[in-house]
């Protein structure tokens, strides 16, 4: 008995730890699969087995929305996929035999389908519902009478309702982890964009890995990280892990925008021996960090042992490390180094924060902030038909995919039906609808994952075919609509794999004895993703487009940020709206910098050039890190800023900054806000070691601010 026990306890232990080692996605997924298997054996229990595999179908279309949201948001998600869902399997199953009819509803589907993208990247798993419910109900294996459509519907709604009550519990059950896990992910890619600062600030980086695009592609991670986590935490009760979390959160939120302030001044120090060194040195304590921080990640995902809090001795270690290097004692970067390690210094009081906070300490910061005043930092929800309005016209990205997407899938669907193996049309649009996406550079990423993983799929189903347990078809089935859910997003490779096996076990769980089309899938796949490919040049939304869309939304988004900042003395109102448009300017300068990523494989004649982009983001991050910076000097060392001179210069500077970013075309000099744009004095530094009066460094950020709006705009006309 003895060794029964013990047996049992580590089997449980090792199931505890498989547990914890599950990131969001896979978490979601396996709930996912437990949801789709559920559904499918309750009706089949109740009505038969028929009924059972088409409630699956509503299941697996319902469960596509069914990501990890907070409690509040499942059920608005959930219900609409069910209902869209089921609407479509209704239209197909009464018109599934008369190509006069399919031909107009797949496009009425596919257009009404995409138009639901009006609502921005949330609705994405809510735009494919119903043209999934589509493969699914052309691929049933006989033809429909009327009773018979509505019946099959009804099964379709029956089995999405049971998804969306079992996605609902499943928020619930695991909200708390759901937000661990997001407050982890963000931990870690926190830590690795502490690392790649460090490989920056030492030299070790190749020039494709030190230009703005490369450095920002890691920003843009990091930022989806933490709204990700804002949303999930931001949404909890007020309990005292909430509030630690929030805490955690906020703290990394201001690491953040410290790091990114972090880049300013560096080059100043030189490329000699005693730079190398101080930069080095810097390198070495941003490492630390990082390893701080993905040791708290750790804690959190698996119950690692949680890091020391141990800024003072880093910080020791620190200014040990950077007044070591041999150096003049007239040098003048000597007070540049002692600047850097303030800065520095303040990321770890950061770090220390959120160490502390994990093993008790209070949390003052989260608990002065209300609850309706956390909402206004999450994602947007919901579903206004107000959203439409913007997009009713051909310059709408939305509208333009919308329409190329309605002409691809009308003609796949009509190819298909004329192709030698016909009994698969729906392979076909599949394969259209899941490549096609709504740019270039995102579809030829689709069309390579896809091929792939089809033929890595086609591998595995011809293996599957000679098992001769029947059962294990269906265990196959619901492990393939888990892994696809899981890695949509992450690895499409993984999913086209998983889809390939949903596609091929489905019709050998409807036929038994009947033998997988491997090469027909793989055929259909090839051809589909051709015909996605080719229809990307049919009414394109190129990115220079999009770019010109967004560069209104920049310049006021950057101008209301410096309104915001460019404060004495803020209240707590003020302060949170400087939180806000900060959030507000990195989603936009993250889009832009996403934009300049993607139009590297568009055609040469309409792509945006590496040197106008670059020049355009280098400018709208440096003004970020200044205001960044202001915002900390304001916030933390406002004693020993000299008031008067402080309150007069701000609405100076704020002023000019307005003026610049709002412009609209290249201001032109001699203005009475010129603002030394060509003094090659600009990068100068004061004094700081000994300094109590710290009022010409903020001087010197304010002036330099007036410098980036203005070369921020000169950029902006020159891609205008």
């Amino acid at each position: 008995m003895g060794w029964m026990k013990r047996g049992l306890k580590g089997g449980m232990k090792r199931g505890l730890t498989a547990w914890r080692r599950l990131d969001a996605n896979q978490l979601s997924g396996l709930g996912t699969a437990l949801g789709v298997a559920l559904a499918q054996a309750f009706v089949a229990a109740l009505f038969g087995v028929d009924a059972g595999l088409t409630a699956v179908a509503g299941a697996v279309c319902t469960s596509l929305t069914d990501l990890p949201n907070p409690v509040a948001r499942a059920l608005p998600r959930m219900l609409p996929a069910a209902l869209l869902s089921t609407l479509a399997t209704l239209l197909v199953a009464l018109c599934r035999e008369h190509t006069g009819l399919m031909l107009p509803l797949v496009a009425l589907i596919t257009f009404v389908s995409l138009m639901c993208m009006a609502w921005g990247q949330r609705a994405g798993p809510l735009s494919f519902a119903a043209i999934l419910a589509l493969v699914f109900t052309l691929a049933w294996r006989e033809p429909f009478s009327v009773g018979q459509a509505f019946e099959h519907a009804a099964w379709a709604l029956l089995g999405a309702l049971l998804y969306t009550l079992w996605g609902w519990l499943l928020a619930r059950l695991l909200r708390n982890r759901y937000a661990e896990l997001a407050l982890a992910a963000a931990l870690a890619m926190g830590a690795q964009r502490l690392r790649s600062r460090a490989a920056r600030v030492e030299g070790s980086v190749t020039p494709e890995q030190a230009t703005m695009r490369a450095s920002i592609a890691d920003d843009v991670q990091l930022a989806e990280a933490i709204q990700h986590a804002r949303d999930l935490i931001f949404s909890l009760p007020r309990e005292p892990r909430a509030l630690r979390q929030t805490e955690q959160l906020l703290a990394l939120i201001e690491l953040r925008d410290m790091l990114l302030a972090s880049r300013l001044d560096i080059d100043l120090l030189g490329h000699d021996a005693a730079g190398q060194a101080w930069r080095e040195a810097l390198a070495a304590t941003l490492r630390e960090l990082a390893e701080r921080l993905g040791v708290l990640a750790e804690h959190l995902r698996v119950r690692a042992p949680a890091p020391v809090a141990d800024a003072p001795q880093l910080r020791a270690a620190l200014h040990e490390r950077l007044t070591g290097v041999p150096v003049d004692a007239q040098d003048k970067r000597r007070h540049l180094v002692n600047a850097l390690e303030v800065r520095l210094g303040h990321m770890l009081d950061e770090v220390g924060r959120m160490l502390a906070v994990q093993q008790g300490a209070p949390t003052p910061l989260a608990a002065a902030w209300t609850p309706e005043q956390l909402r206004d930092f999450m994602s947007p929800q919901g579903w206004p038909l107000a959203a439409f309005r913007n997009h009713l016209t051909l310059r709408s990205p939305v509208l333009r995919h919308a329409l190329r997407s309605t002409m691809a899938l009308t003609v796949a669907y009509g190819l298909g039906t004329l192709l030698p193996w016909a009994s698969h049309p729906q392979w076909l649009l599949l394969s259209v609808a899941v490549v096609l996406r709504g740019n270039l550079a995102q579809t030829l990423a689709r069309r390579n994952d896809r091929v792939r993983g089809t033929l890595l799929g086609c591998l595995i189903v011809m293996a599957l075919a000679w098992v001769p347990q029947h059962w294990l078809l269906g265990i196959v089935f619901v492990a393939a609509v888990g892994t696809s859910h899981a890695y949509v997003n992450k690895r499409y490779f993984v999913s086209a794999t998983a889809a390939t096996l949903m596609a091929l076990v489905q019709p050998l769980m409807l036929l038994k004895g009947t033998h997988p089309a491997v090469f027909e899938r793989f055929g259909d796949t090839f051809l589909g993703a051709l015909l996605a490919w080719a229809f990307c040049f049919v009414l394109p939304s190129w990115e220079r487009r999009s770019l010109k869309d967004l560069m209104p939304l920049a310049r006021k988004v950057l101008a209301q940020h410096a309104a915001n900042v460019l404060r004495w003395a803020p209240g707590h109102a003020e302060q949170l709206a400087a939180r806000l448009s900060r959030q507000q300017a990195y989603a936009v300068l993250g889009a832009l910098a996403e934009a300049g990523q993607r139009t590297r494989v568009e055609p040469e004649h309409v792509r945006l050039k590496d040197a106008e982009i670059e020049a355009l983001l280098t400018h709208g991050y440096r003004l970020m890190a200044l205001l960044g910076a202001v915002h900390q000097q304001l916030s933390r060392r406002a004693d020993r800023l000299d008031a008067t001179r402080a309150q007069a210069a701000l609405p100076v500077t704020l002023r000019a900054t307005s003026q610049a970013l709002q412009a609209g075309q290249d201001l032109p000099t001699g203005t009475p806000d010129e603002d030394d744009t060509h003094d090659p004095q600009a990068g100068a530094w004061p004094e700081h070691i000994g300094q109590q009066d710290l009022t010409p460094w903020m001087l010197r950020r304010l002036r330099l601010i007036r410098r980036e709006a203005r070369l921020f705009n000169r950029a902006a006309v020159l891609l205008g």
